[in-house]
């Protein structure tokens, strides 16, 4: 076999192989019958050469199905910022791997935590099964009657939100370059970047407030979509501005 360990892909894994005798090639049609047996999920799968017409008896050999770490997963989160209202503040997560979503219960566990009260909470997600790993998507909650005292006599100017793309017009296939950048508010800043198609309403997370200032973008489909670049200060200030951008199909 080419290989004893494959990751997880959600079908049947069929390694390649050939077998040999004195230097020659048996043929898979007529010398002998394969049959390869729990090689979907994660763990040992099986396989099973029976020899047939002039070959006879049997080889058996295993190889290993690991699990999708939780780095090679994508998340949607349908809203990242709530008011404060005292109850408990809950996302509507889908995760997926390629197009295909994950399901809640089976392969991942979803938990909260610090989700009611003013500040950062995080929802958690714990995989298992075919898929490994914890991811946290963090969310704000804020208290719209909160007042801040200043930490600072003098006045701060208002944040502001100086973000550019490289282009609002590209062929499918292509990425956009966010430069992320704010001048006023109180430095130093951290940067998030979410893009949707115009006809949907799910967010798709590229970068979650982290200080990197150059993000690429890289649609999917050719269509329109919608970018929204957010800059926070280290007040906790946000200041959003959002990009129209068409994506045309590929030259053929």
């Amino acid at each position: 076999m080419d290989n004893n360990i494959y990751l997880y892909t959600g079908s049947p894994i069929t390694p390649k192989f050939t077998l040999n005798i004195g230097g020659k090639m048996l043929d898979s049609d007529s010398d002998y019958d394969v049959e390869i047996t729990d090689n979907v999920n994660v763990g040992t799968a099986h396989v099973r050469i029976s020899g047939k017409g002039k070959f006879k008896g049997v080889i058996e050999r295993t190889f290993e199905i690991r699990p999708v770490p939780a780095a090679s997963l994508s998340y949607y989160a349908d809203e990242t910022e709530f008011t404060y209202t005292g109850e408990p503040c809950y996302m509507q997560v889908a995760v997926k791997f390629g197009e295909t979503t994950l399901e809640e219960g089976k392969d991942y566990t979803l938990q909260y935590t610090d989700n009611t009260e003013p500040g950062t909470a995080n929802a958690v997600i714990t995989f298992h099964g075919n898929f490994v790993g914890v991811m946290s998507i963090p969310f704000v909650i804020y208290d719209p009657n909160a007042v801040s005292e200043p930490v600072f006599e003098e006045e701060v100017e208002p944040l502001e939100n100086t973000s550019v793309l490289s282009s609002q017009s590209i062929r499918l296939g292509e990425g956009i370059t966010v430069s992320a950048s704010a001048e006023g508010g109180a430095a130093p800043y951290t940067y998030a970047v979410l893009y949707r198609k115009t006809t949907v309403k799910k967010w798709v997370t590229v970068q979650d407030f982290a200080e990197n200032d150059t993000i690429t973008v890289r649609p999917k489909k050719d269509t329109r979509y919608l970018i929204v670049v957010k800059v926070k200060d280290s007040r906790g200030a946000i200041a959003k501005q959002y990009f129209k951008v068409n994506v045309e199909a590929a030259e053929a």
